[in-house]
């Protein structure tokens, strides 16, 4: 009697269990009784076949698990038939939501006939649903009393795990609270993954572009990019632009290998440690596996990865072990933190590469996406130690450079002082060659006027014209002293108003000796000369114009001011007089006269010309436009 009661028990037991498992409380009042599920393969979207379903005993199912189907390519039907009731036979009050862990790889759901959802393709290439949770809401208008019918199409391929995930009914509040914390473990944490990977490549890529030697932070760039394009695959929802499933897996695997062979270089390039025979055997050994990966077919794709990922993992193993070694050995902080991150890593990883192999009968959430946090840590710590290393090396340059400094301040001083001195002396050695420059030139040829009006005066000269005389000196004298400068004074609007005051003085001049004057002076300018090009143009002109009254003996002189096609100012000063011998002139020195033209020609960067012969005497002054912003003088 007790064995018989302890047996009823135990069936009660496994009875509720049972029950318990295949029912789902939508509210205080309802729930809905999960009554069976089935698959049978199919060859389209279009064919529900009516015999040869299958029960399906436990979910999330995959097609490997089956000894049949383990090689199975294409569509595949479920049938989830369930049905919901209500205490006190009560009414359902809200709509029930009904959720699907994955679809692998792509499908589409009905309910009662009607379809609730589809992904975009359904033939190759094929849409990727393997890592998107989804839900959908039924309403109460479109379900029935006694049972319902839910039919998931699904296709892919039974040696990449297809299949479908956990299925789950609830309320819309409940349901939405699972579908963001499934959604966080299956997308978010790898975009968030995604982002800090990609943040870090490019700032260990900016570092390495600007410090070559410090190939460490170029290798982890590397190996970054390889990372971020591997879970990239997670994240994508298209197969395209990949012709198929296969290739993107394919493509997927081999960014995997890359990944884990350029992260085993960066640590063995942190510790500061190469081997380039080695490497270059396992540059080889890459090669003939990407090859493998790329031409190997479906039915072997496992068995090659299997192999592939064995012997990289066993790489990045040898990598740590030495990374482990080293820093035990050298007892660097740095080399002992990135053992201790890489352990950390180390396990993340082992425990999910096992999770894939082995492909449990429940699913397992991933931990390798909490390994870019980690990293993150140890990047922005390692920078920080880098820094505060070189700000001390800095600082004890500076202290070093203080101290130099210190020592040659005095030397420096006394320097400073004695090139001071000489710049003084300079400048005053300067303003008195200017100042000579403009005496000659300003008041000498004033003073030049006044002494031909009084030697050619065959009377006494009244004193009401020999004030002006002098007023006429006192105002050249003044115009030296005010013009001094040219910096600061403003340039005429046009070029007559310009030598206006040069052409009335000096005609005054030339009338009263005889010599017939020729102007000709453009009306506008060309362009505007600076105010010190205009002085000196003003200085040249009254110098030459006095060389005529005073050695030419000539009848008639012209002044040309003109702008030449070119885009430069001429002047131009020519006589009939009897001219002089310019090569004599230039081999025993010129006068002070002609050499102050010159030197002022020179020192405003323009061309000066003499000619000179009997019967003509010419002096050209040529002065370029100057360059625009966009202009390049060649």
């Amino acid at each position: 009697m007790g064995k018989l009661k302890f047996t009823c028990l135990l069936l009660w037991f496994i009875c509720s269990f049972s029950f318990a498992s295949e029912s789902f409380l939508i509210n205080q009042q309802c729930k809905v009784i999960l009554n069976d599920i089935q698959k049978v393969q199919t060859s389209s979207l279009d064919d529900i076949p009516t015999q040869g379903w299958e029960k399906v005993t436990k979910l999330p199912d995959q097609w490997s698990r089956e000894g049949i189907w383990k090689d199975y390519i294409g569509g595949v039907w479920y049938r989830v038939k369930w049905h919901w009731e209500c205490q006190k036979n009560t009414k359902l009050t809200e709509p029930i939501a009904f959720s699907l862990d994955y679809i692998n790889v792509a499908g589409a759901v009905y309910l009662n006939g009607d379809m609730l959802w589809r992904d975009q393709n359904l033939v190759e290439p094929l849409s990727k649903s393997w890592n998107i949770p989804r839900s959908w809401v039924l309403p109460i208008s479109g379900l029935h009393t006694h049972e319902n019918e839910i039919m998931i199409y699904v296709t892919g391929y039974a040696d990449m795990s297809a299949g479908i995930g956990r299925i789950d009914f609830n309320n819309v509040v409940d349901n939405g609270v699972m579908i963001r914390e499934k959604t966080w473990d299956y997308r978010t944490l790898f975009q968030i993954n995604t982002i800090l990977s990609s943040t870090l490549g490019i700032i260990c890529f900016i570092i390495w572009l600007f410090r070559r030697q410090e190939t460490s932070f170029g290798w982890f760039a590397l190996s970054s990019l390889f990372w971020v394009l591997f879970i990239t695959n997670l994240l994508l929802s298209e197969t395209s632009p990949f012709p198929n499933t296969l290739v993107l897996m394919k493509f997927n695997m081999i960014c995997l290998v890359l990944y884990l062979l350029t992260f085993s270089t960066y640590l063995i390039r942190f510790i500061e440690k190469k081997n380039p025979k080695l490497e270059k055997v396992i540059l080889y050994i890459t090669v003939i596996c990407i090859s493998a990966l790329m031409f190997t077919g479906l039915s072997t794709f496992n068995s090659v990865i299997a192999v592939v990922l064995l012997f990289y993992m066993l790489l990045f193993l040898c990598a740590y072990v030495y990374l482990c070694v080293v820093a035990f050995q050298d007892k660097r902080g740095d080399f002992i933190f990135l053992a201790c991150c890489m352990t950390l890593v180390l396990l993340l990883g082992l425990f999910d590469l096992i999770m894939f192999l082995v492909r449990l009968p429940y699913e397992v959430t991933s931990l390798t996406p909490y390994t870019s946090p980690i990293v993150t840590v140890f990047i922005v710590v390692i920078l920080g130690v880098r820094l505060n290393r070189n700000i001390k090396k800095v600082e004890e340059f500076n202290n070093y450079l203080e101290t130099k400094v210190d020592e040659v301040s005095d030397n420096l001083s006394k320097s400073l002082n004695e090139q001071h001195q000489l710049e003084l002396s300079n400048a005053r050695l300067h303003e008195r060659m200017a100042l000579s420059h403009d005496l000659h030139d300003g008041l000498g040829a004033s003073l030049v006027r006044s002494m031909i009006i009084v030697s050619q005066c065959e009377h006494q000269i009244p004193n009401q014209q020999f004030l002006s005389m002098l007023k006429l000196l006192r105002d050249d004298l003044r115009q030296i002293i005010d013009t001094g400068s040219a910096e600061g004074s403003r340039v005429p609007d046009s070029p007559i108003l310009w030598l206006a005051p040069v052409r009335y003085r000096f005609n005054l001049l030339l009338d009263e000796l005889n010599i017939r004057a020729a102007w000709q002076v453009a009306p506008a300018w060309g362009f505007v000369p600076t105010a010190f090009q205009c002085l000196t143009l003003i200085r040249i002109l009254e110098e030459s114009l006095v060389n005529v009254v005073k050695h030419s003996q000539a009848q008639s002189v012209s002044v040309s001011l003109n702008f030449t096609e070119a885009q430069q100012l001429e002047l131009i000063i020519q006589d009939d007089g009897v001219g002089f011998d310019v090569d004599c002139v230039n081999q025993n020195g010129m006068s002070i006269g002609m050499r102050s033209m010159k030197t002022r020609a020179e020192r405003m960067q323009a061309t000066f010309n003499i000619y000179s012969e009997f019967g003509c005497t010419r002096i050209q002054v040529l002065i370029r436009a100057p360059l625009h912003e966009n202009e390049v003088e060649l």
